[in-house]
């Protein structure tokens, strides 16, 4: 695949049939393809700064399933497989109003994840009601380091990780999208334990393999784990694996 066909940062009102699913879901990059015939645009999504609580069908361990029409994902699972989830669009408004007044100045000071924390440590504790405050930290980590790659990418028009313009990593520059017997090795091991990844049943096989990326190009440094794209045709249905 091409690096050029690729569509990062794609928009949440582009990809979902309710963009506030991009609370959850963060869109990573798009890419179209043909399969016997019949065009369909992926999308990567990573939902780094969340935990897995509970199972339900299509949402369960990093697991979760979309239907597919025409490039638009709907979310198949339950929102509850997400540790308080009902409390975490209070927290993503607050992090999304502070990071759009402030981004100029968060990229000009190459402010880290760090500094960002302590800067708005008070207000998140004011505002968030989770049960425990490091829930918070996580998910305005994951926020941040998401956002601030996000807007480096946009405004520049060149992919750097966060930790690479705030801290002096260095640039990862093997290509964004996993090589097919990369990938392969890791659906191997993942099915190989099928039985203890998942608990409910899909129609799933390696053959189904889309795409992959690794999380931690796009994500927090913490949200490390590989991300990968299965297409059940038949069905219409989309899977992403969070595979750590």
């Amino acid at each position: 695949m091409e690096e050029n066909s690729i569509i990062l940062y794609p928009k949440a009102d582009q990809i979902f049939n309710n963009p506030e699913f991009a609370i959850y879901f963060k869109p990573l990059l798009t890419f179209n393809t043909s399969v016997s015939g019949k065009k369909y645009q992926i999308h990567l999504l990573g939902t780094d700064g969340l935990f897995c609580e509970t199972k339900f069908k299509y949402s369960e361990n990093n697991f979760f399933g979309f239907k597919y029409n025409n490039g638009i994902y709907d979310f198949l699972g339950d929102l509850r497989v997400f540790n308080e989830h009902d409390k975490v669009p209070e927290l993503y408004t607050f992090l999304k109003k502070d990071f759009l007044k402030n981004c100029e100045s968060y990229l000009n000071n190459k402010t880290s994840v760090s500094r960002y924390l302590s800067k708005i440590e008070v207000e998140l504790k004011e505002i968030s009601n989770f049960e425990d405050f490091s829930n918070t930290i996580y998910y305005a980590e994951a926020f941040y380091s998401y956002e601030f790659t996000k807007f480096y990418y946009e405004k520049y028009g060149k992919h750097s990780h966060i930790s690479v313009v705030t801290e002096g990593f260095t640039k990862n520059t093997d290509p964004l999208i996993i090589d097919k017997k990369n990938a392969s090795s890791i659906l191997e091991e993942f099915f190989l334990n099928l039985e203890y990844n998942l608990e409910n049943e899909y129609a799933i096989n390696k053959e189904m393999f889309m795409s992959a990326t690794r999380g931690e190009r796009f994500l927090s440094i913490n949200g490390g784990c590989d991300i990968l794209a299965m297409l059940d045709t038949s069905k219409d249905i989309i899977y992403m694996l969070e595979y750590h």
